[in-house]
């Protein structure tokens, strides 16, 4: 684990526990003196790689105060993904439909 991991932790530990605790990302991310997208990444690696329970919201980043606040941010991430799928398969049909009407007009090219 990282310094600036190590020292993220222990921030949201301290002063942003439990999610009425929430920092924004912009004030967390100036404070740690990285970019917001890092501080995405750093988050990411933390929770995946450390089992570190740090949540984020619209609100902002937190150190989760109870297994409900980590099941919670884990619902919104199932919901973040059902709704990810959708947007797939939308594309999907789109593309698909695009195929069909590629292949049409192909056809009625050849007979010309």
């Amino acid at each position: 684990m990282t310094q600036t991991q190590h020292r993220l932790i222990n921030y949201l530990k301290e002063y942003c526990y439990g999610r009425s605790n929430a920092i924004s990302k912009d004030r967390l991310a100036s404070y740690f003196n990285i970019t917001t997208r890092e501080l995405r990444d750093i988050k990411r690696d933390i929770v995946i790689n450390n089992s570190v329970p740090i949540g984020s919201t619209k609100a902002g980043y937190f150190y989760a105060a109870s297994d409900l606040e980590i099941m919670n941010f884990r619902n919104e991430h199932l919901s973040r993904l059902t709704s990810h799928k959708k947007m797939m398969v939308a594309y999907e049909i789109m593309i698909a439909q695009k195929d069909q009407l590629q292949m049409i007009w192909n056809k009625q090219l050849q007979l010309i």
